[in-house]
């Protein structure tokens, strides 16, 4: 996951497939995006931007089930937002052969994005009718 994080952010694009199985998917469900094997995502890498910010907040793994999921913060460094979200994933001969993500788009330092002082909550129990 490191390593993935590392090739985004050097813009190395083989780096990066090769941390997948030839027949990987990627997608973002439910209907967002898929991408699969390693030309498409080739291709999907390569249009990552060369001031790419990707981080890891947490990270956990199941070595029996060989799954694992992470939070993460994924964005431009030049742009005041960032996608924050959390990949599932499982593994197979220690490569990615599925990832699943899920995200939002916020501000991009995620201490700012998971704080609960100084917003303006859609949605609080006080606020709820019944």
């Amino acid at each position: 996951m490191h390593r993935l994080a590392d090739a985004w952010q050097s813009h190395d694009t083989e780096a990066g497939v090769a941390c997948f199985t030839g027949d990987a998917v990627y997608i973002e469900p439910p209907d967002a995006q898929l991408v699969q094997g390693h030309a498409e995502l080739h291709a999907y890498f390569e249009d990552v931007s060369h001031s790419t910010i990707m981080r890891w907040h947490n990270l956990w793994f199941d070595e029996e089930a060989q799954t694992g999921a992470g939070e993460f913060t994924f964005g431009d460094s030049n742009e005041p937002l960032a996608d924050h979200g959390v990949c599932v994933v499982r593994l197979r001969d220690g490569l990615i052969e599925h990832w699943r993500e899920y995200f939002t788009r916020g501000p991009r330092d995620h201490d700012e994005f998971v704080a609960v002082e100084g917003k303006q909550w859609q949605w609080r129990p006080e606020s709820s009718e019944g």
